[in-house]
């Protein structure tokens, strides 16, 4: 079976952060976010992947390929960003030889939902594509669809099927994670940017065109702003989000359970170490905190609720909570303590957190 996976978006929420680091490179775990897509298309008994690429696009190919493990792995890198649908089309002649449905992932948005019953259905259904769905309080804000009793796909944001739903109507949001047929690339208009929930599912739903939709109560994690990201990571600590693949890996330890000295510092679980992470007298790291490779607590410094890319430093006597210190940075904060904000080396002054 083959698949797809969007690495080809510009991770614009992410502000700074997402020039400085890919967002599919973002470390969540200390794990780069697409592997989690990558790791489930695994599991789900995919063989081939197709991915598209823009900006640090070596970088990802890279990282990918580190991770492969069998998979077959195929690039199609976009000069133009193309859109959902667009990089779909572009990648036409890998997904059509297939011969059979495709799954299609989000590199940054990991999710728990069953691919396989979601496969199941879509067959049964004889769909051009199924979307998986799931019910969340911020439905709304990210667009609100809806799916009838009978797994039909009955709204798309302002769009409705022609004629009568089955049964009472589920109004959810949309996970990134579908199902589609190669005939659905039948609709979709070549040598274009085009967004497939901008021109193509509205005007397929509203000519009554087959579309499925499966709802789903698994984890999903939306890792494209700053904040969503430490939601994210702190989610996987604490055990709300269990990966499809061993981890910790790569010489990281999880830390749990009572607090404990290491090294000259204090650990205050639950908490992530890298390899080769220093702390210095009385420094303390925790709760929900990840430190990753070569990552320094200076003498009497305190990391919470943080990620701490490799290399990266907090200074002596200074604290940290909801911050993001990127890879080779130095936090110093004025005052001597930062709360939500972004550190990035070579920059003087931190990005404060935008909305999320």
């Amino acid at each position: 079976m083959r698949a797809f996976i969007l690495a080809a978006g510009r991770g614009a929420r992410l502000g700074p952060l997402g020039e400085a680091v890919p967002k599919p490179l973002l470390p969540l775990g200390g794990v780069p976010l697409v592997r989690f897509a990558l790791e489930k298309l695994r599991a789900a008994g995919v063989r081939e992947v197709g991915v598209n690429l823009h900006g640090g696009a070596e970088e990802i190919r890279a990282a990918l390929e580190g991770s492969a493990r069998g998979l077959d792995l195929h690039f199609f890198h976009e000069p133009e960003i193309l859109g959902t649908a667009g990089g779909l089309k572009n990648a036409e002649a890998f997904l059509r030889a297939g011969g059979a449905p495709f799954f299609v992932l989000n590199a940054d948005a990991p999710c728990g939902a069953d691919l396989a019953a979601a496969l199941s259905h879509h067959e049964r259904g004889g769909f051009l594509a199924t979307l998986i769905l799931r019910r969340s309080p911020e439905a709304a804000r990210y667009g609100l669809l809806g799916a009838d009793g009978a797994g039909r796909l009955v709204r798309f944001l302002r769009a409705r099927a022609p004629g009568g739903a089955e049964g009472r109507i589920a109004e959810a949001m949309f996970t990134g994670l579908s199902v589609l047929s190669p005939a659905l690339l039948d609709h979709i208009p070549p040598g274009r940017p085009c967004g497939i929930a901008e021109e193509i599912y509205p005007a397929l739903l509203e000519r009554g065109a087959p579309l499925g939709a499966m709802l789903s109560g698994a984890y999903w994690a939306d890792a494209g702003t700053p904040e969503r990201f430490l939601g994210a990571n702190e989610d996987l600590l604490a055990g709300r989000f269990v990966p499809e693949f061993p981890w910790p890996g790569d010489g990281a330890v999880l830390v749990t359970g009572p607090p404990l000295e290491w090294g000259e510092g204090r650990i205050q679980p639950p908490v992530l170490l890298g390899p080769e992470v220093r702390l210095g007298r009385g420094a303390l790291a925790g709760p929900l905190a990840v430190l990753m490779r070569g990552a320094t607590l200076s003498a009497g410094a305190r990391a919470a609720r943080s990620v701490m890319f490799p290399g990266s430093r907090l200074a002596e006597g200074a604290s940290m909570e909801r911050c993001l210190a990127g890879p080779g940075a130095v936090v110093s904060p004025a005052g001597g303590s930062c709360a939500e904000a972004v550190f990035l080396a070579g920059e003087r002054r931190p990005f404060s957190f935008g909305g999320g």
